[in-house]
């Protein structure tokens, strides 16, 4: 090269040597050298093959390889932003296809009658539920806090509604004596012939609630005799 392109250290014969890294400034120095670029265009030629064998090396790949990846990640970037909605609009309309008009026709069709057959099941059994309470005495009004899904539910419901409702009187009539400051007295006849309402073949919760109201002694005795 001319003299004046030259640097770096001499070694003890003469030879003039120098690190990569002032390699690299010594041509970041001297790039507008027509001497310098002359060399660089020798070792690296500007052909097909030239630009291959330089990239091939450390220092090409070191240059390359940022800008493959910024070139990568703003490819997949514009491509999940283009291309992957309207793949997958198209997946899902693959898997969950859109009702024709007939589709939505039967499945209102299917709704309304699904609508009517419960509806029907629930009067059949606020019927059953109210022929029940008027049979065992209850009170109507407190039915439809006891219908259930089935028959056998609502059944079971007025049972228990029944059980809860004899309990609640015979302590309504306990507290009667009480603060009348009476005992309850021993098991007998209802004096007038009257029909039992605790009997189990006489039961009546009406009735049970009339005479609790109005006759508590003989409420209590009728209780005793139906033990």
């Amino acid at each position: 090269m001319h003299s004046q392109a030259r640097t770096g250290r001499a070694n003890k014969r003469g030879e003039i040597f120098m690190t990569l890294e002032e390699l690299k400034q010594f041509i970041e120095a001297n790039k507008d050298n027509q001497e310098v670029q002359t060399y660089l265009k020798g070792l690296y030629p500007l052909t097909p093959e030239g630009v291959t064998a330089f990239l091939s090396t450390e220092e090409g790949k070191k240059l390359l390889q940022p800008r493959l990846d910024q070139h990568f990640t703003k490819g997949l970037e514009t491509w999940k932003e283009k291309t992957l909605p309207s793949l997958l609009d198209e997946e899902i309309k693959k898997k969950f296809p859109a009702e024709t008009e007939e589709q939505k026709r039967l499945r209102k069709l299917e709704e309304e009658l699904a609508s009517e057959r419960q509806a029907r099941v629930k009067s059949e059994l606020v019927n059953k539920a109210t022929t029940l309470a008027t049979q065992k005495g209850l009170p109507v009004e407190l039915v439809s806090y006891f219908v259930g899904q089935d028959e056998d539910t609502t059944v079971s419901n007025i049972t228990a509604l029944e059980n809860i409702w004899q309990q609640a009187i015979e302590k309504a009539v306990e507290q009667k004596f009480k603060d009348n400051g009476r005992t309850t007295p021993p098991g007998g006849g209802g004096g007038s012939g009257q029909k039992n309402p605790w009997k189990k073949e006489t039961f009546n919760l009406t009735e049970q609630g009339r005479l609790l109201r109005e006759n508590p002694e003989l409420a209590r005795q009728m209780m005793a005799q139906a033990k």
